[in-house]
Parts: structure tokens; sequence; C-alpha cells
């Protein structure tokens, strides 16, 4: 990137949210990598085609439960009074019963096929046994075609039952098999690749820290987020902080990985070696944004890599992979539905700190009170990680905005 691009970026004003949210949507492309799957081994997988029913299910028309199938006739149908039926014969599900006559029944079982001639079920409850057990009795009115599952009442012959791009559980897994589909097609997992920078990190297994050191947590959080989104993770783990190292991590990344993210070093500052690292090898589409916590977001391309920059600190990474590389990565995956889901709470605290950034704060559901509402983690900096364990969600503060106890906004669920 030329010095005139470089400078334009540092000069223009912080990109809203919704525009930077619009940006990601319309650069996320979605894989074309597909694998045949087991269904055991598809949960959480999106389909990479629209399945259809290749049988009727029920495949038979079959009781509801059991009782008596009986072949009424004209005469008895809605009729109350005494009517008694031979027994003859036993259905069992994966039997198949004889044909029966008028004034018979044959006892049968839940699931099991309906015999030709009978055109009703009736419950045991409401049969009585005559003439040592030879018969049934029925005194309430019968009507036709009760307690049968007609062939094909669940899903029809040809029949659209799971469509492109869904992300897969497990009833979905479950309706394919139900009509004898033991694989499904799927997208390939996307490939992300990771690093991290910061001379100040170290790993958690080194014990005691030295002066100016902090563990590095930003490393673990990242990873389990694309573990949770079902990501082929490659992570080169931490990088010297320089531009030479920088620029060999992400050379080594750009060839393998359908997406680069790294924590840190997209910043202004001196040891911010990432983001001019990138505008190397590639561009910067997007850099800061009009958002607390963090502003430092940045994000382009590293030759056929998208790129995702997050910021340092360690809730500030979080939340923003959370309101913008999740969905552009599950958009990426193929999932129809890949944007954050939106709730209306009510909140139970005051704000009066206008702020011109749209504010995401750490708050928790409190399910004591009715309607529901939201209670505020009382530390708010972007360093503090444990109001991230402590939160169930985000609250979103729109710019400018103060509010009392009891205004509505939106909340966006961290589980």
């Amino acid at each position: 990137m030329s010095n005139q691009q470089e400078n334009s970026l540092l000069t223009q004003p912080l990109l809203a949210v919704d525009d930077a949210l619009a940006l990601l949507e319309n650069a996320a492309k979605i894989t074309s990598n597909t694998q045949l799957l087991a269904l055991d081994d598809v949960l959480g997988m999106v389909l990479a085609v629209d399945v259809y029913a290749n049988i009727a299910v029920p495949g038979f028309d079959n009781s509801a439960m059991d009782g008596y199938a009986i072949h009424l006739q004209a005469e008895q149908v809605d009729k109350t009074g005494g009517f008694a039926f031979a027994i003859t014969d036993r259905i069992t599900a994966g039997s198949i019963g004889k044909t029966l006559a008028p004034n018979c029944a044959a006892r049968i079982f839940t699931g099991a096929p309906v015999p030709k001639g009978a055109n009703t079920v009736v419950m045991q409850e409401q049969c009585e046994l005559i003439e040592n057990g030879s018969k049934i009795e029925v005194y309430q009115p019968l009507a036709l075609g009760q307690n049968i599952r007609p062939l094909g009442n669940d899903i029809e012959f040809g029949e659209l039952i799971l469509t492109k791009c869904k992300q897969l559980l497990p009833q979905d897994i479950a309706l394919a098999a139900s009509v004898g589909i033991d694989k499904l097609e799927v997208f390939a997992p996307i490939k992300v690749g990771v690093f991290f920078s910061g001379d100040e990190l170290v790993s958690p297994k080194t014990g005691a820290l030295q002066a100016g050191q902090i563990f590095n947590s930003n490393r673990y959080s990242l990873v389990a987020m694309l573990n949770k989104l079902g990501c082929e993770v490659l992570n080169l783990g931490n990088v010297k902080d320089t531009f030479a190292d920088s620029l060999e991590a992400l050379k080594t990344l750009q060839s393998s990985c359908d997406l680069i993210i790294t924590t840190g070093g997209v910043s202004v500052g001196e040891e911010d070696h990432i983001k001019p690292a990138v505008q190397k090898l590639g561009k910067l589409d997007m850099w800061r944004i009009n958002i607390k916590p963090g502003k430092p977001l940045a994000f382009g391309n590293v030759g056929q890599s998208s790129f995702i920059g997050l910021p340092g600190n360690p809730v500030s990474a979080m939340v923003t992979f959370f309101l913008f590389a999740q969905p552009f990565i599950r958009k990426m995956q193929g999932i129809k539905n890949y944007q954050n889901q939106a709730l209306k709470v009510c909140c139970d605290f005051d704000w009066q700190r206008e702020n011109s950034r749209r504010e995401y704060l750490r708050v928790r559901i409190n399910h004591e009170n009715l309607p529901v509402t939201v209670e505020l983690y009382p530390k708010q900096g972007s360093d503090v990680l444990s109001s991230m364990v402590w939160a169930d969600g985000l609250l979103e503060v729109p710019e400018n905005t103060t509010f009392t106890q009891g205004q509505l906004l939106d909340y966006y669920s961290l589980t």
C-alpha cells in the first residue's frame, strides 16, 4: 500500500458498525469445498445441497396406538351401541396382517401396518373383551379413519426435507435417516490461520511471569471460538513482535488458509507490525470502527486469504470476534442465517455515560424478574476478562445514547 493510501486510512472517520458489518457480509465468499460424510459425523456441519425424500414416511398406513383394527360397515359408522367384533388376527410392528372381513377386528400395536379391510383403529382402553377373549365389544361411537397414520403422513415421496445452507441439528440428522439416507454432502470446514503478536505474551505453561509479561489468554479464547464454529485451525502461536516475523507468518498462512485472524498489532503504535505487514502482502479495506470496546479492527486480504485483525485487549478481541468475525465465518461456511440475532430486553439499570461510539456492555439476564431484565457488570473496561465469564450476553447501546431503568435495547446472547 502506498503512503497516500496509508494516510487515507488514517484520516478516514471511524467506520459505523452497520457499515463495517455490511462490508464484511459482502466480502464473505461461501466455500466451494464439500465432502460426503456419514450421518454420525455431520452434526453442526452445513448442508451443501438440498435433500429430497426418496420414500414416503410412513411407507404404509399404520396404527397410532395399541388397540384393535376394525372393519366397520356403513351402518355402524358414528352410531352408538354395543357392536361386537370377532378377533381374527394379531399384528405387531414389522408384521403384515390378513385381510379383515366385515365385523372382524385384529389386535394391533403401535406402528404396525393396518391390514387391508380395516378402516379404523379403536384404542384398547375403549374395548371390552367378551366371550372368553374371542371378541371385543365397543360402546362408543365409531368413526372412519381414527387412530390411523396414513402413508406419507409425515413425509411425501419426493418432498424437500432439508435445505441447502442449513446447519445440521440432531433432528435434521434423524429426518435424513428416516428416509433411508446414511450420508450427506456438507461444506468442508473453512481453514483459519492464527498467530499472536506481542513480546509481553507468554504461554501459561511457562509458570511464573517475569516483569512486564502477561499470559496469552487471546490465544486460547480465539482458538476456542474458532473450534466452537467448527473451523479447521492452523495455529502458529506467538510470533515475535517485528515486521519481518509478522510478514513471514502471513506468508506461511496465506497459501493454505481461507482466513487469517490475528490479535493485536493493528493499531497505530510504532510496535504494531501486523497492519503494515498485511499492507505489504495485500490490502486493508477496513480499519478502525466506531465501537467500544474494539476500535482497532482491521479487515482485508493477504493473497487469496481474507484477513481480520482483532484488537489486543482480551475483551475487545472477544467482543469484536463475536460481532464481526463470527457472522463472516458463518457466511463463509455456507450458513443461511449467519447474522447474530438480537432480542429486545429491559434494562434494570441507568446509563448516563453518553458516547459517540456504539457500545456493547457485558450484561446478564436476571430470570427472577418478570418480565426478565438484564443487569450490568460493574467493570466495563476492555481489560476485564472476568466480565466475559460473568456475562451471558452483550447489550447494544446506540451512539450518543443515555437511558434510565426500564429502557428496551437489543441483547445478543454469547452462549
